[in-house]
């Protein structure tokens, strides 16, 4: 979805604190075709390359604008700068908006911009159409005002940009739940993707933007207030979920959630300590480091510990596409996996490790080598004496569930669950389940229910697994009628009530789009989850796991896929049952997991991640 756009120079100052307020003006604008000015303070731009477009300049910020026949079209209004100061220069940016936003088809919703050295196209994006956006490299998670943002990288190679035909990098914050008002501090995203290794240049543009691919709709942007400088009030959390050094292009760059920044000091080479083991031994490429061959094979050294909690940063990887798994001990006890799934370094912290003080021996060791990997490490820092403390449950992989244990709000407990069944790819998931006695809960689509998948369902459902709703055809329903709405749900519940003799308890909105006309039409609760985009091609089985591993909480809805051919998630869920277990978490369904924490879920337009919340 690239652009060509005007390079206009910013004419006025800009203070060092600025709020734009809107402005009265004599009568509205309507431009039609590709063109950029100032108003009220504001510069905007319509910019498109083909097809219908109108936009109408409404005082100081807002906007409205509809299009037709596209390809591609922007309609923005925000603020250009000379692309000669950084944001940190410039001072804090947020936009405080609210619209009334109808797409058809794929469009964003979102704030927009570039920056120069390097030259990088941004997007900041809190609603979309169709299709949720970029299908790039994951990144991870960020916490910013209020919500959770996914992080992807994608490089645009030749294209059209402020600098005309080049390369150049996309960063997307991307919400993992709509909205269509709210406030969006620009400076938290752009300080959670420095931290990420995803360096910033010269600002050259921000604006709020809407914009339409291959698509329709209409968007009347009624609240738009731009503020440049003052201090940030975001209460956002963005250390953000780091990756592997910025040098490492597209390496495992998903490390663990909110990654602690480790100070160099902090950091022993793996090469300096003590190696055992039959084959452990230095390496030189692709880091100065050591190489744990085979099962034993150990690098350790003695700390002085102060206090007894702190979290564990291993730069490493693995020698191929294997998983390579490397243990973490401390004074003999285990304290959790580092894991790591391609050949390129990547970082991955295990947070808020307690353990003894005093002097403690900490042991790097490889226990489940399969003879298909090598693990490379680099170095393991020690920081962030976590807040809360920590646990070190003993390692247990095959332990059961057993019975969820009635009412008990202080178990810590997590539902694993799993969309696009039933395929072949289910029977995989259910052989993994099976193996450590572990249940879920899935999330068929209608259409996929039939003769041939019957034994899977009934397997499932043998196997104490929950069934539930996906839809009968995976389209977007968020643009259905009420009569189609309520025939996907029927012909849903019939096809799975039919085949198994289940009555589905939960819904899983396509694409996690939602409407009010779904919200009044469909009688069971919704249910998103946490989201670790395991269906993208690019994301690798390490990914996957640290994603998971890293960024649980208890309560949490954990969603995952079962499409056909969807290996990767099959291949990286052993490790996420035993990395859980270890952290302490009993698998339940979904069912389960309100009865557990008490709560009903039956609540009117609300869609669920998290019993808790």
């Amino acid at each position: 979805m690239k652009k060509k756009l005007a390079a206009a120079l910013l004419s006025v100052a800009v203070s060092a604190t600025m709020l734009f307020t809107p402005i009265t003006v004599k009568a509205a604008t309507t431009i039609y075709n590709n063109d950029t000015g100032n108003q009220d303070g504001y510069d905007w731009e319509l910019w498109k390359d083909t097809g219908n477009t109108s936009m109408t300049l409404n005082a100081g910020g807002t906007f409205e604008c509809s299009w037709s026949n596209i390809n591609n079209a922007l309609f923005r209004k925000g603020k250009k700068f000379d692309s000669t100061k950084t944001y940190k220069e410039i001072g804090n940016i947020s936009f405080d908006y609210g619209c009334d936003y109808n797409p058809n088809g794929n469009s964003y919703l979102c704030v927009y911009g570039w920056t120069v050295d390097p030259l990088v196209e941004y997007y900041i994006v809190d609603s979309w159409g169709s299709w949720r956006p970029p299908g790039g490299t994951p990144r991870g998670q960020i916490q910013v005002d209020g919500g959770t943002y996914d992080v992807y990288v994608t490089t645009r190679e030749n294209a059209p940009s402020i600098q005309g035909d080049t390369t150049f990098t996309q960063y997307f914050s991307v919400r993992t739940t709509k909205r269509t008002s709210g406030t969006i501090s620009v400076s938290e995203h752009f300080k959670a993707w420095e931290n990420m290794g995803l360096p910033c240049g010269k600002l050259y543009e921000a604006a709020l933007n809407i914009e339409g691919y291959q698509s329709s709709g209409y968007a009347n942007v009624y609240k738009n207030n731009m503020t440049i400088g003052g201090n940030s009030s975001s209460g956002s959390n963005n250390s953000g979920n780091q990756g592997s050094n910025s040098g490492n292009n597209g390496g495992n760059t998903n490390a663990g959630n909110n990654l602690v920044t480790v100070n160099d000091s902090d950091k022993i080479q793996c090469e300096n300590m003590t190696k055992s083991g039959q084959y452990a031994g230095n390496i030189s490429s692709p880091f100065s480091g050591v190489a744990l061959y085979a099962n034993n094979d150990t690098v350790k050294f003695n700390q002085n510990f102060t206090s007894g909690t702190h979290d564990f940063t291993l730069r490493g990887c693995s020698n191929n596409n294997n998983m390579a798994r490397v243990d973490l001990k401390i004074g003999g006890q285990y304290k959790g996996t580092f894991y790591y799934g391609d050949s390129y370094p990547a970082e991955y912290t295990i947070k808020n490790v307690s353990h003894g003080t005093g002097n403690q021996t900490v042991e790097l060791v490889v226990t489940a080598d399969d003879g298909q990997w090598d693990a490379y490490i680099d170095w393991l820092g020690i920081g962030g004496i976590g807040s809360q403390g920590g646990t070190s449950p003993s390692p247990n992989p095959n332990q059961g569930n057993g019975n969820p244990g009635g009412n008990n709000g202080n178990q810590k407990v997590v539902a694993l669950t799993f969309d696009d069944g039933p395929s072949s790819t289910t029977d995989q998931v259910l052989d993994v389940l099976q193996q450590y006695n572990v249940k879920a809960t899935f999330f068929l689509i209608g259409q996929n229910v039939n003769s041939n998948t019957m034994a899977t369902m009934q397997r499932q459902v043998n196997m104490g697994c929950e069934l539930a709703s996906h839809s009968y055809t995976h389209e977007d329903m968020a643009y259905m009628s009420a009569n189609d709405v309520r025939n996907q749900i029927y012909w849903t519940s019939s096809a799975i009530n039919n085949t198994v003799g289940v009555e589905p308890k939960f819904f899983r909105p396509p694409y996690i789009s939602v409407s009010n006309t779904m919200y009044q039409n469909i009688d069971v609760p919704f249910i998103q989850g946490t989201m670790h985009n395991d269906w993208e091609s690019g994301t690798s089985s390490s990914q996957i796991v640290n994603s998971v591993l890293s960024g649980t909480k208890d309560g949490d809805i954990i969603l995952l896929h079962d499409f056909q051919g969807n290996s990767k998630t099959v291949q990286a869920l052993p490790q996420i049952i035993e990395g859980l277990q270890n952290q302490g978490y009993t698998f339940v369904t979904v069912s389960e997991l309100f009865q557990i924490k008490g709560v009903n879920p039956n609540v009117e337009y609300k869609i669920w991640s998290n019993a808790n919340q």
